[in-house]
């Protein structure tokens, strides 16, 4: 970012993505362009003039470690599935790496499918650590009906050599969910499990979490505080969130589903 007006335009753009009508829940021009000034990472995309994406992370320190917290990736929904989002990951963890940073880390919610297999497959993510409604009740109404947990993205410098999981099946047990279809293909979840001690558990997630909300918000609920349940056993019990599987629907699943590899870390 190189102007005020630059910095105005990413304003803007969290207003527009997110839909806030509080102004305290935008991160505010000063600080975008302090953050900058000491050490953050704030890059926008471009087309001409107009800012298209952007990333925005602050230095920090965790358990030691130095490391750039990233607060918000955004990029405007006509310009989505053409790799800005990832091009400016990649820039942003090229500068990062520059400047002697250790990882980088930000969160997301675990809901979201499109996210999770960005985070953990395309750039290699993995997590460890789950937060419980980190941000309490916002004005986005991408937030609103449950609570902001969010799962904690991990993304070492230099990256992890990750195993590759073959998605081209359904994966099979141990599930740590069963579920039940909705009309239009919507799932509700019925049933946990806390009690598999595999190295390589599933953890099914609804594919479009949203649509899910809009008409069924108490399921969507549900899906939180049950899956949230799984997250904190398993992750406090020696396990990290280690990839995503998207499958598409065939013979074996009239619809796409999408689960979590957890793998065994200790």
């Amino acid at each position: 970012m190189q102007t005020l007006e630059d910095f105005q335009q990413c304003v803007e753009m969290q207003k527009e993505i997110w839909g806030f009508d509080d102004p305290y829940d935008a991160v505010p021009l000063p600080l975008l362009l302090v953050s900058q000034r000491q050490g953050g990472v704030v890059l926008g995309a471009f087309e001409g003039k107009r800012m298209i994406g952007f990333v925005y992370s602050i230095p920090g320190f965790h358990h030691g470690h130095k490391l750039q917290w990233s607060h918000m990736l955004a990029v405007r929904p006509e310009y989505r599935n053409t790799d800005i989002g990832y091009q400016l990951k990649i820039d942003q963890y090229k500068m990062s790496q520059r400047t002697g940073y250790e990882y980088i880390e930000w969160t997301y919610d675990p809901l979201e499918s499109k996210n999770a297999y960005f985070n953990l497959n395309k750039l290699g993510c993995i997590a460890r650590e789950y937060e419980v409604n980190i941000y309490g009740e916002t004005s986005s109404p991408l937030h609103k009906g449950t609570p902001t947990d969010r799962l904690i993205a991990h993304w070492p410098i230099p990256p992890l050599h990750k195993q590759t999981y073959d998605s081209k099946n359904l994966p099979t047990p141990p599930a740590l969910v069963t579920r039940t279809k909705f009309n239009d293909g919507l799932l509700f979840i019925e049933e946990i499990n806390l009690n598999s001690n595999e190295d390589w558990l599933f953890v099914e997630i609804p594919t479009d979490i949203q649509a899910l909300k809009s008409k069924f918000p108490d399921a969507a609920l549900q899906w939180r505080l049950r899956t949230r349940e799984i997250f904190l056993h398993y992750l406090e019990n020696g396990y990290e969130t280690y990839s995503f599987v998207f499958h598409r629907k065939d013979a074996q699943s009239p619809s796409d589903q999408s689960f979590y590899v957890l793998k065994r870390s200790r």
